[in-house]
């Protein structure tokens, strides 16, 4: 178990708490938070502290706890997070390295009485703009839903030899969309994903950076400019489309959240960027997002609900 901290305090306690039980090694990677109490950890037996000077972000923080781990899969957990008991177990159960699944996806909730999935993965549309499957849905929806493409990066499994041999997270993305490129990389390697429907727990969205601050709308625009250059998405066809619906996800950021950020996060990424793989039409066909329309009405939801929280 593989779990990166930028703040540590309660909330990781809060699951290491939950994941008691589990006889799988655990790495915690302290990414400077400050927090002394994160020395202590490593009394603990199973957990092992990894100590960084500074903030190097959540895919460079994996990579160093994946190359030192011993185990044959890898669970990747976010710290603002409590999951159930058996969550590591049933998530893993789901491999099948031999059968072509190197990546499983668990299922997390919103909190509240009222259930709704966080998220049961992600998924990836023509313009390879993202979002997390099955977002505000009832658990039952999970009943007949199909494989995601790929897990959310704080809520996954992935066989440890296919993770290493694919480079891992791509270390350019400080934060945001590096599951997205490891899902497309993997697929492309012939891998697959599985839902696992079991593995469940509680997430509070957004506690690290705060949903749409300005930080995260940054990171969050520089992951999307740089996977659209970076995976040859800019064709003649597709060209408007993506621009319109990110000019449309921009404007509703600098009426809710005041801040344009996104915009200036898609502009770095993409210049960041450099055109290394060939559009990943398998992979957008494997996934089953909506069109634009029914995108941007979702994102309009997602927000409201946390707005509300």
């Amino acid at each position: 178990m593989i779990v990166p901290t930028r703040r540590g305090g309660a909330g990781l306690e809060r699951l290491l708490t939950s994941l008691a039980g589990s006889a799988a090694e655990t790495i915690v990677v302290d990414n400077a938070s400050g927090d002394p109490g994160l020395a202590r950890l490593g009394d603990r037996d199973g957990i092992e502290v990894v100590a960084l000077e500074r903030n190097e972000g959540f895919g460079r923080a994996v990579n160093r706890a994946a190359r030192r781990a011993g185990g044959d899969a890898l669970v990747v957990l976010n710290d603002d997070m409590v999951v159930a008991p058996g969550y590591v177990d049933e998530l893993c159960a789901r491999l099948d390295p031999a059968a072509g699944v190197v990546m499983a996806a668990g299922v997390m909730c919103e909190p509240g009485a009222d259930g709704r999935i966080d998220t049961a993965g992600i998924e990836i549309d023509r313009s390879l703009q993202i979002f997390d499957y099955l977002n505000g849905e009832p658990l039952a929806a999970l009943a007949g839903a199909a494989d995601p493409i790929g897990p959310s990066g704080g809520a996954a499994a992935f066989d440890r030899d296919a993770f290493l041999a694919v480079g891992g997270f791509d270390e350019r993305l400080f934060a945001y969309w590096e599951d997205a490129d490891l899902a497309l990389r993997l697929h492309e390697a012939g891998g697959r994903c599985r839902l696992a429907r079991t593995a469940r727990g509680v997430h509070e969205h957004s506690a690290t950076l705060g949903s749409g601050s300005p930080r995260k709308n940054y990171l969050m625009g520089f992951g999307r400019g740089f996977v659209v250059r970076k995976w040859g998405a800019l064709s003649l066809r597709r060209a408007a489309p993506i621009v319109a619906r990110d000019a449309a996800i921009c404007a509703g950021q600098a009426v809710v959240d005041r801040n344009l950020a996104g915009v200036r996060g898609r502009v770095a990424g993409f210049r960041a960027a450099s055109r290394e793989r060939a559009y990943p039409r398998g992979a957008v066909e494997a996934s089953a997002a909506p069109g634009a329309l029914g995108d941007l009405a979702r994102r309009a939801r997602r927000r409201r609900r946390l707005r509300r929280r």
